[in-house]
């Protein structure tokens, strides 16, 4: 029979995921997520527009207009931001994803756990020639990540890397 044993580890030996150099993604993306908060405002505005002409609420539509600039003004600048913070990097047993300005998250994701990956465009994606990798895992929705703004060739080259990484490791 054998003893049963489980040795401490020491912390100062584990990999450091911070001295990883992370891949940017494209500036298209920062193009992307402009537009959409463009379109956003505008319509923000045009519903302060008729609220105006029409009289439908007589209290302080001024106040409400300082409140949709300053909203997206800080919607504007937290997307300069977080362009750049966005970064991914492959390494030899799993992928990592690097988001958020305010909030740092990095998303360490073990190719054992990986189920399947994908890849979506969505119109603005086609114009801007960028794409979105989704990589789904065991985990459940939550460990589920999505890297934004990927040129296609190199969005097809990581979900080949990964399949090719999932089918090494069924074996």
């Amino acid at each position: 029979m054998e003893n049963f044993t489980n040795r401490s580890i020491d912390i100062a030996s584990l990999p450091q995921f911070e001295e990883v150099s992370f891949e940017p993604i494209s500036k298209a993306y920062l193009i992307k997520a402009s537009l959409q908060n463009l379109v956003f405002f505008c319509l923000a505005v045009i519903g302060w527009v008729v609220l105006f002409y029409f009289e439908i609420i007589q209290f302080q539509l001024n106040i409400l207009l300082i409140g949709i600039v300053l909203y997206f003004g800080f919607k504007f600048w937290n997307i300069f931001q977080l362009q750049k913070n966005y970064g991914f990097v492959l390494r030899q047993k799993d992928i990592l994803y690097r988001r958020g300005y305010l909030v740092n998250k990095t998303t360490v994701v073990p190719f054992n756990r990986i189920q399947h990956a994908s890849i979506s465009r969505d119109v603005l994606d086609k114009m801007l020639k960028i794409s979105s990798l989704k990589i789904f895992t065991a985990g459940g929705s939550g460990s589920d990540i999505i890297i934004p703004g990927l040129a296609p060739d190199l969005a097809l080259r990581l979900k080949e890397a990964l399949a090719a990484k999932l089918t090494a490791n069924e074996f």
